[in-house]
Order: structure tokens, then sequence, then C-alpha cells
């Protein structure tokens, strides 16, 4: 696939080489992002790693903060008006890395598959064998910090081998927004793991990555940087942070280009999408429960173009997949109440436009995924913070489907509903492309399920 300009960037650049960099402009300003190691300056509301603290103790929380075990949720106040773009910046793995050459092992890059016959590979491989677009997949996150990198996302911005990957994947109008870092805490963090729950079953952490290294967590919150193990421990209690001041982060608005608003006119969603509101028909109603108050805000959107063989591709992918898991300080005292924070992922494509993470005819918000699988004192929940306050569910997968070959358009988000202290945080992971896929507007096609 050919490489696609990135116009609003993330942390790009991080990779294999020592000298490897990328660039881009913000408003005719450039941007340079580089992995010559932890030099990189932090510029008025920007995010890099020269923000990431370790000696940043727990207790630093701003005044609007409720303490652990207080049920009763706090009155959203008004701050100065900030309309600072974070800048996330580059950042140096800061735990021990793997060399990248061990992620592929043996996998053959070389397939001989002829991108321009059609045969059965366009629709997947049956019985036990894999898609081949998964089978290709090389994880690019072992020497890099990259957010998208942690995901399994736009690899060719590393050059070299991903460039000419059979699943390579180009990002282009990279647009990420998170306020700016406050004590060396921020609202997002590329680590190897979440909390510090061992699992005796595999003698391994418990939330670790899915694919490659590393996983991405963002939250409407605040978490520390990765520990040298490459771990992001939140202390217990800490999860009662107003992240952000004003501004977009809090604009009583869905993160563009996202809309609460019913996109079909059928009742159930999923049919007739106007192209531009939610065509799922999940949103709404848990938006005008949380009175249309969105706060600390987090999001990040970019088009990415699925594979095809006219493309040059071993397969067509008509559709794609991730791993998340939900943590809530919210747990179980809002469950079916207004303060019901939200993580929203967004599809704006040809045939469907809106919410493509649902469950129950909701979006992914407290009470739609009650009950959860860890709930308060479940070891599971060791150092993630929520051990005393709140919980988590297992993990899921998401499905979505597209054509092969479109660009389309993906948007995160996560953001406090009704108040700005009690953080909600998802753990993102394990991107692929799908042979099958499904179809977005067909209900029940698509959505999420258990893992």
């Amino acid at each position: 696939m050919t490489g696609l300009s990135v116009l609003v960037l993330i942390g790009a650049g991080c990779g294999d080489d020592a000298n490897t960099s990328a660039s881009a402009t913000i408003g005719g300003t450039a941007l340079t992002g580089n992995t010559d190691g932890p030099t990189d300056t932090t510029e008025q509301g920007s995010i890099s790693d020269s923000d990431a603290n370790p000696t940043t103790t727990a207790g630093s929380d701003s005044d609007s903060q409720t303490g652990p075990g207080t049920t009763t949720e706090p009155a959203t106040t008004t701050e100065p008006d900030t309309t600072t773009t974070a800048d996330p910046g580059t950042s140096t793995d800061p735990g021990t890395t793997t060399d990248d050459t061990s992620t592929t092992g043996a996998v053959d890059t070389t397939t001989t598959t002829d991108p321009g016959t059609s045969t059965t590979s366009t629709t997947g491989e049956t019985g036990d064998k894999e898609c081949p677009l998964a089978q290709m997949h090389l994880p690019c996150d072992a020497d890099s910090d990259d957010a998208l990198h942690a995901l399994g996302l736009n690899c060719t911005s590393l050059g070299g081998q991903w460039v000419d990957n059979q699943n390579a994947v180009a990002v282009a109008n990279l647009d990420f927004q998170a306020a700016p870092p406050t004590q060396g805490k921020r609202a997002w963090q590329v680590a190897k793991v979440y909390g510090s729950y061992i699992d005796p079953n595999t003698n391994q952490p418990f939330w670790n990555s899915r694919e490659g290294d590393k996983v991405l967590l963002i939250s409407s919150g605040l978490l520390p940087p990765p520990n040298p193990q490459g771990a992001v421990i939140v202390n217990d209690g800490d999860v009662y942070n107003d992240v952000a001041f004003g501004g977009v982060w809090d604009s009583d608005v869905m993160p563009p280009p996202m809309s609460p608003n019913h996109g079909s006119p059928d009742p159930m969603g999923f049919t007739n999408c106007d192209g531009t509101n939610d065509c799922s028909n999940t949103i709404a109603e848990q938006w005008n429960l949380g009175t249309g108050d969105p706060e600390d805000k987090m999001w990040f959107s970019f088009d990415v173009t699925a594979p095809a063989i006219s493309n040059g591709q071993i397969a067509d992918a008509k559709g794609y997949t991730f791993d998340f898991a939900y943590f809530s300080a919210e747990f179980p005292e809002w469950v079916g109440d207004e303060f019901n924070d939200i993580f929203v992922v967004w599809q704006s494509s040809e045939d469907y436009t809106g919410n493509v993470t649902f469950i129950n005819g909701q979006p992914l918000t407290v009470t739609a995924l009650w009950p959860i699988d860890y709930q308060s004192f479940d070891p599971h929940l060791q150092g993630t913070g929520h051990i005393n306050d709140g919980g988590a569910t297992g993990w899921y997968k998401a499905t979505s489907g597209v054509k092969p070959g479109e660009t389309f358009t993906l948007a995160f988000a996560i953001f406090d509903m009704g108040d700005s202290t009690y953080d909600t945080t998802a753990i993102i992971d394990n991107w692929s492309w799908d042979c099958e896929g499904c179809v977005p507007n067909e209900v029940d096609d698509c959505g999420i399920e258990p893992q």
C-alpha cells in the first residue's frame, strides 16, 4: 500500500533505527519526533515522555477529586478555557525491549499469491486455517512507544521491512487530542503491562499485550508513566481526577466526527444511514441520560485504507477486529445512573457511519457493561487503581465490516459523563484485518463479544 501523509501526528517515527524520524505540520509549524534518546522537550500543552516523571507521588490530584469510597458524584465545575492541542511526541521504551527481528519469527513475507488473481483467499481461509491477513501481521511495537504501533497500526512509518510488508497499514489525517499532562501524568500511555497482578496459571502479568509487546491505555483520568519494567501502576484510589480544564476537552459535544444523534430512521437503527449521525442509534439515550455533559474527553482519529487484492495485498479485508477491556471507578454505584462514562469507537465508511462498539443496544458504558468480571477487592485489579474503587470487565473483541480497498475514518474516544472526577480507562490492543468481516448496518451482525 502506498503510504499516506500524516497531517496531524502523535509520536510518529519510533522504530528499530535510533535515527528514524517522522515529521508533520500543525498550522504550518513543523513537528519532528525522533528516537535518538530521552532528549525530547515539551512545549506548552504538548505530551511527551519528558512529561513522564517517575518521581510523581500519589495524592497530587486537584481539589475537585473525590476520595475513595465516596458515593456522591461531585458537581462539574467551570474551569478556564484552554484550547491547547496535545502533541504526544516521541518516547523511548522505558522497559527492556525485544529486538524487532524476534517479532517476525518464521513469518514469510514473500507470499506468492498473485495479487491480480481472484482466488478463494479473497474471503479468507476456512476450517482451522487463519485469515491470510492475520497470518501476515507483524507487530511493530517492540522498540516503539508510538500509540498506533501499540495497537498494531501505522507500521509503515517505521520504514524498512514494514513498508513492503503484505499487511502494512498507512494512516493519514491523524488527529490526537488529550489534555496537557499534569504532574507527570497524562490521559494516555503506551505500556507493556497495566497493573501488577501476575496470573498464577501463566506466571505472566494478567493485563499485558495481546499482540506484540505493548498496549495502548486511554483514560478520562490521569495515568502515570510506565515504570522501568514497562508497567503502568496506579496507586489504589488514585482514580478520581479532573484531567481537563475547559476548552475542547470539556465542551458539550462529542469528539469529531462523532454525533450522539440518531442516524437511522428505523427505531432499531442500522438501516438507511444518513452518513453523518449514529446509524446504530445506540448513543443518544445514554448521552441524554448524562444530560449531554461530557467531561475530560480524550480521543484520536485517523483515515486508513483496507487491504485489497487490487492494491497488491494477499487477500481482501472485509472487516477488522481489536481487543479491549474497560475499567471504571463508577462501578457499581453509578450503574443505571446519569454518571455513565462512555468509551466509543466510531466508523465513517461508504456503507456505515456510527458507533461500532455497542452491547445490548447501548454504547460501552458502566451501565451497558454491567455485570463485570472483576469487582472491588478482586486481585486481578492490583495496581490498576481500582482494587478498592470500581472494577473492570474481562477482554472483549470488537468487530466491524468495511469494503476491501476503501479508505475510511476511525475515531476512538473516552470521557466522563455528568462529572469530571470518576475515572474510566480502556486498554486496547491486537488490531487485525479480518477476511470475513461483518455487515455493520445489519442488527447484531457486528459489535463486541467477550474473549
